[in-house]
């Protein structure tokens, strides 16, 4: 038996906990069935998908890596996520834990071409979300020209009343005091010592941190000013510290942060987690060194060798070499390949597993029944037929549709749709329109397209997500060897960027 847990989630006022109940029971059934023991639940109710700050969700990655489960099961990939950045990075760092994410009503293989069909149906959700995204934009919007807190938790300092807020007194004045003080000299962590020493507690009950001063000190909010939707807004906040006064303290905060911080580089290596080693079949992570004359390299290293030397000879390979090499690989793929037949092949491996949902069916024909009912009894009406009989059943029939609704949007929510192989062959078509002088674009190219990279000394083996791909060969050129010309930087030296497969060194 395989160990897992179950992801559920529910984002908006228009889903309730029978959406939670319905997930999870689709889960253990789908357990049931397919040899997975449940070990645990994490829930996370009326929080969006279109990014992973949520409790639950955090504490099943964490959790993660305490290695208790084998793999997480949600209903659809979008309750896991609707951002293909977050749902790649997430997927990776489980996956580096030993847990891997499964659909439990999406049929998505293990095969190359599954790869495909998760990254089809998480941009297909991403533009759902975008595009609901833009009517809540309008709507908060228009609540801002009001003048209207656009709601969440009320502000410090500010108290709200029908959607207006105004000044908390004894709330404001703590806020000036951190204002006042930092203008006086004082360092952000003495003014946290002080508001301990006065017993002073922020507006969750909690002793105020250095970071908490910190948000007060930069948010703009309290000089009376919002921006938003490319618009600034004076009407919202009531300032409680003037303009001049916030201005000050942030140009104070600019010199002090750059002052005192390190001069750091963060690397995004677009190959995490597909590069394989050719001799020893280990990942290739990210990895930097700094040369006698403090120049900074970056390059791909066998992990296997980094680890034990005599275990692999596997040469390191320059970051923007092998990454250049992939990308043009890519680009040219999808230019020559026939999108529409991978369109086709991919929409029908999602759909042919896709049963009709019987529940919603029975319940549609309810619905049709009941209407011709409804019909027949206005005919009736306007026959002049009328009496306490008719009208007694005219509204047992309006009741009825109006729950019959109200149960077919519910279950509507738990139905998976077929993939039109249309909508899938113009997302497929749109990546040939990316700028890829954009990093963010050359990554979704990666991570859409390319299932790993088998690389050699001389040679590498790219493989696509794409059935009974047998790889395309290509032959590289000698590069320098990073051993030999680098000096690697001291741990003490290396702030840690984590990723979800390995660490990126930052010249510090």
């Amino acid at each position: 038996m395989i160990k897992a847990v179950i992801y559920a989630r529910y984002s908006s006022s228009s889903q309730t906990e029978q959406s939670i109940e319905g997930q999870v029971r689709v889960c253990r059934e789908f357990a049931e069935r397919n040899g997975y023991v449940i070990v645990s639940e994490y829930i996370d109710r009326a929080k969006t998908g279109t990014n992973d700050n949520r409790p639950a969700f955090q504490q099943m990655l964490y959790d993660s890596k305490q290695k208790t489960f084998e793999a997480v099961l949600v209903y659809k990939l979008d309750r896991f996520a609707r951002n293909r950045y977050d749902s790649a990075i997430n997927t990776l760092a489980l996956h580096n834990n030993g847990v891997k994410v499964v659909s439990a009503t999406e049929n998505i293989s293990d095969k190359p071409e599954g790869r495909l069909v998760e990254n089809v149906i998480i941009g297909v959700n991403e533009y759902y979300s975008a595009e609901l995204s833009q009517k809540v934009k309008r709507g908060l919007k228009e609540s801002r020209i009001k003048g209207q807190f656009t709601g969440g938790r009320t502000p410090y300092g500010y108290n709200v009343e029908n959607l207006k807020l105004s000044i908390n007194e004894t709330q404001a004045n703590i806020v000036r005091l951190m204002f006042d003080e930092y203008l006086s000299g004082k360092k952000i962590k003495d003014i946290v010592v002080m508001l301990k020493d006065k017993g002073i507690k922020n507006g969750y009950g909690k002793d105020w941190s250095i970071n908490s001063v910190s948000r007060v000190l930069r948010n703009e909010n309290y000089k009376g000013v919002v921006y938003a939707d490319d618009t600034v807004y004076t009407n919202i906040y009531p300032a409680i510290v003037s303009e001049e006064v916030f201005d000050e303290v942030n140009a104070r905060l600019k010199v002090s942060k750059r002052t005192s911080a390190h001069h750091k580089t963060e690397v995004n290596y677009l190959l995490s987690g597909k590069l394989i080693c050719g001799k020893c079949g280990g990942l290739m992570t990210g990895d930097s060194g700094k040369g006698k004359l403090g120049t900074i390299y970056n390059y791909y290293k066998c992990f296997t060798k980094k680890k034990n030397k005599a275990k692999c000879d596997k040469k390191s390979i320059p970051q923007q070499y092998i990454e250049d090499i992939v990308l043009q690989a890519t680009q040219n793929f999808l230019q020559s390949a026939n999108l529409k037949a991978i369109a086709k092949e991919t929409s029908n491996s999602y759909n042919k597993f896709i049963e009709k949902d019987l529940i919603l069916e029975n319940l549609n024909k309810e619905l049709q029944e009941n209407n011709k009912k409804l019909a027949n009894l206005l005919r009736a009406l306007e026959n002049g037929i009328f009496n306490d009989t008719t009208n007694d059943r005219m509204r047992e029939l309006e009741i009825a549709n109006k729950e019959l609704k109200e149960k077919i949007i519910s279950r509507e929510m738990l139905t998976i749709k077929p993939l039109d192989e249309n909508l899938v062959y113009a997302y497929l078509c749109s990546f040939k329109d990316l700028d890829y002088s954009l990093n963010n674009a050359k990554q979704r190219l990666i991570d859409m397209f390319v299932n790993r990279v088998v690389l050699f000394d001389d040679e590498c083996f790219i493989y696509f997500n794409i059935s009974d791909d047998k790889g395309t060969q290509l032959k590289l050129s000698e590069q320098p060897d990073f051993e030999q010309e680098t000096e690697f930087l001291a741990k003490k030296e290396q702030p840690e960027h984590k990723c979800s497969d390995c660490y990126h060194l930052a010249e510090s």
